[in-house]
């Protein structure tokens, strides 16, 4: 590996979004001390026990919600198959349950439509085409109240829906490599949008930037309270150079 480039925060991963620690309560605090442990899915589900806790003792605790919508988004991503969709479905509801506390925050805007992505790909074509309308939405609206959330996650995800997507339904190669380029100048140095940026190369024939972005992911070196991110981006990187770019391919 040809040296490392220095990728905090930049690696898709989950922040404590925009409310500062002092502010919430240490029961919220708890279960993100486990989330900085997510890598072991024991630690996730602590901190969802602890959180739903919160949620029961006061219904409008909007800083749990959000924060349940996030850690059901992890777990469900690392989960068994058929554990899955059940988990994704449970961050939606919390996701739900966050912008109805409070609609004109970005956070549970944006992991309800995180979670609604996840189900999307893992139900195929009828479940994809059935939510890609809201998947949109919420992350328009997440443009609107804070375009640099999670390193401008909200137009990362609406460059993703653009490579995703029939052309019935708005999909768009090209406009998916303009989308995903901007993420990219913002925050240069983000695996999610690499790898989703190569994807999108790979599918307009840019085979060689597409191979470039992904081995530059490889040389990223992960803020340790992002490692599990970093680690999956760069697996993702890896296969994908295995899968498109084996030795006379």
């Amino acid at each position: 590996m040809l040296g490392c480039l220095h990728a905090a925060q930049a690696l898709g991963a989950a922040s404590d979004g925009t409310t500062g620690r002092a502010s919430i309560s240490i029961q919220v605090r708890k279960a993100d001390d486990y989330y900085l442990g997510r890598q072991d899915l024991a630690n996730v589900s602590k901190g969802v026990s602890l959180l739903r806790d919160a949620v029961a003792a006061n219904p409008q605790d909007y800083e749990s919600w959000w924060r349940l919508s996030k850690f059901y988004n992890y777990w469900g991503r690392h989960a068994p198959g058929g554990e899955k969709v059940k988990l994704l479905r449970a961050g939606v509801e919390a996701g739900k349950k966050a912008v109805a506390v409070e609609p004109g925050r970005v956070e549970g805007h944006f992991w309800l439509g995180a979670n609604y992505g996840l189900i999307a790909e893992e139900g195929g074509l009828l479940d994809g085409l059935r939510l890609v309308d809201t998947i949109r939405r919420e992350m328009e609206t997440v443009l609107k109240l804070d375009p640099d959330y999670e390193e401008a996650s909200g137009l990362r995800t609406l460059g993703r829906i653009c490579y995703r997507a029939p052309f019935f339904k708005g999909g768009d190669k090209h406009r998916s490599v303009q989308l995903l380029e901007d993420c990219l100048r913002r925050f240069p140095e983000n695996s999610l949008t690499m790898l989703y940026l190569a994807d999108s190369y790979q599918a307009v024939g840019r085979r060689q930037e597409a191979r470039q972005m992904l081995e530059k992911i490889l040389q990223l070196c992960p803020d340790p309270e992002y490692g599990p991110e970093l680690a999956d981006n760069q697996a993702g990187a890896r296969e994908a150079l295995a899968k498109n770019f084996r030795a006379g391919k």
